[in-house]
């Protein structure tokens, strides 16, 4: 097999993100009966299809790439790359395990196999696969990211933060390795009680990152726009309208959700655990695809009134779409269950869920404020629309405040069954939170779900993709509790924004 990006795949690329989907289609196709040998003929295409969530199409492009090159080991790497990009730990690592061991594997295989088993809190396996890519002189940043976070787990805390300052010192600090080394070394410097050095690291990155955030604010500022008009324009009438025309749903729906740490993953991994409810980690299918195509049937763009437009039929589709994503991610049927959506971030598309799903029950995680906005600050995240607003304390706040508004406005409005479950009465009495959860939720109590850990580790291994997936694995502990009062003169100028939602959820 050769591996070879080609103008034709260029040009059918560019037709599919134009939306001229059936002529990209027929010239995908052409080109994988013309280029049969060509990896890249298949790996194109399917993440094209994969963009759009268009997994039958995904599957069978790498179905038949796996039928042409079956014992060649780049094609199951690329494979395990693909499933990565969609969050699919389980499926990446078994492409890449299938890889490792065929002949001609190498050194990209194995730190991408590191990667994961670390992740996976298979610590030894990690720094077995790592180390023996580094002796091979495979100098990709990635390695060292690995190398490092796998030290540091293992208390090797000199040797890991000498690993991650070797990587900023070898990469250019335009480059998001560097960026992450910096990220990894605050939260070092905080684990360690070094406050301010924690601070001056953190600030290294996030330095480094506004440098480069300008396409992200631009989208951001349209959404925040659009937004901030939904949420200024609806009423309680809209709710009940849209409850009251929508056709019925069999299936069982919720979400959870709030804002990004407040500890959406740990009161999801409890809930999980019981048999009757199914939950899909952090899918943007809603907020990226749904949304997307609700709005693109109006050429002004606005979300009130094309939520307000949606016909049966439209509703029908995107329900049927957005059940099928999800099966597809959870990598088996609903079956029955209680099916809850856990993302973080999705306080503001709240209207578009109820719209599309009325019946849809709601757990909002609520954090200290100082706490959340500290935490989303401290840490490295990729940028994107909602990230670029944690490059300062001030800006991470305001983000905090638009989101929060929004859910106090709704919350006034709806008339499906909520309840706003905070993270410190979770890590004190996580029975007690889980049992009120699983109330709101229509399910009864069961003794599974005090077992989430074992399923975390052991045979089970249900894997999480958040940035939380280390500290989840552990047992409940109250040290993030109040960590904010370390950090006093960083979050002071932030303090005015967030008083109000200090006094509202009773944390003044």
């Amino acid at each position: 097999m050769i591996d070879r990006h080609t103008p034709q795949l260029r040009a059918a690329l560019g037709f599919w993100r134009e939306g001229r989907r059936q002529e990209a289609i027929a010239m995908f196709n052409a080109i994988i009966r013309d280029d049969a040998n060509n990896v890249q003929s298949y790996i194109v295409p399917a993440r094209a299809y994969a963009e759009k969530f268009e997994f039958e199409r995904m599957e069978d492009v790498l179905a038949r790439l796996v039928r042409r090159a079956p014992k060649h080991p780049g094609v199951h790497h690329y494979i395990g790359e693909t499933y990565g990009m969609l969050k699919l730990p389980d499926r990446a690592l078994a492409a890449y395990q299938l890889a490792a061991d065929l002949p001609g594997a190498g050194p990209p295989t194995w730190m991408e196999l590191a990667s994961l088993y670390e992740r996976a809190h298979r610590l030894e396996e990690a720094e077995d696969l790592i180390e023996r890519t580094v002796r091979t002189g495979y100098s990709l940043a990635l390695v060292w990211l690995v190398r490092g976070r796998i030290q540091r787990r293992l208390r090797r805390l000199d040797q890991a933060e000498a690993i991650f300052r070797d990587l900023i010192a070898r990469s250019a600090d335009d480059l998001p390795a560097a960026w992450e080394a910096w990220s990894e070394i605050a939260l070092m410097r905080d684990a360690q009680g070094d406050y301010a050095g924690a601070v001056e690291a953190i600030e290294q990155c996030k330095e480094a990152q506004r440098r480069h955030e300008t396409a992200h604010m631009t989208v951001s500022n349209q959404i925040h726009g659009e937004m901030r008009r939904l949420i200024d324009g609806i009423s309680a009438d809209d709710f009940r309208r849209w409850r009251d025309s929508a056709p019925p749903l069999e299936a069982r729906t919720a979400l959870l959700t709030g804002f990004p740490r407040s500890g959406t993953t740990l009161l999801e991994q409890l809930l999980d655990s019981h048999p009757a409810l199914t939950s899909s980690e952090e899918r943007d299918f809603i907020g990226r695809d749904l949304l997307q195509s609700v709005v693109s049937r109006r050429s002004d763009r606005n979300l009130f009134s094309a939520l307000n437009e949606l016909s049966d039929a439209q509703l029908a589709t995107d329900r049927c779409r957005y059940f099928a994503a999800m099966e597809y991610f959870l990598g088996e049927p609903i079956a029955g269950r209680l099916h809850l959506d856990k993302n973080p971030a999705y306080n503001l598309t709240i209207p578009l869920v109820l719209r599309l799903f009325p019946e849809t029950h709601l757990i909002v995680a609520l954090r200290d404020p100082r706490d959340v906005v500290l935490s989303c600050y401290l840490r490295y995240l990729p940028l994107n629309a909602v990230s670029v607003r944690f490059l300062d304390p001030v800006r991470t706040a305001e983000r905090y405040a638009l989101d929060m508004s929004a859910w106090l406005k709704f919350r006034g409005l709806i008339e499906t069954p909520w309840r706003e479950v905070r993270y410190e009465d979770t890590v004190a009495d996580a029975a007690g939170q889980a049992r009120l959860a699983l109330e709101t939720l229509g399910l009864p109590w069961d003794d599974q779900v005090l077992g989430y850990r074992e399923r975390l580790s052991g045979e089970k291994n249900k894997q999480v993709t958040s940035p939380s997936y280390e500290a989840v694995a552990q047992p409940i502990y109250t040290r993030a509790i109040g960590r904010w009062q370390h950090y006093e003169e960083l979050l002071a100028p932030a303090m005015k924004t967030l008083e109000p939602f200090i006094r509202e959820f009773g944390y003044a």
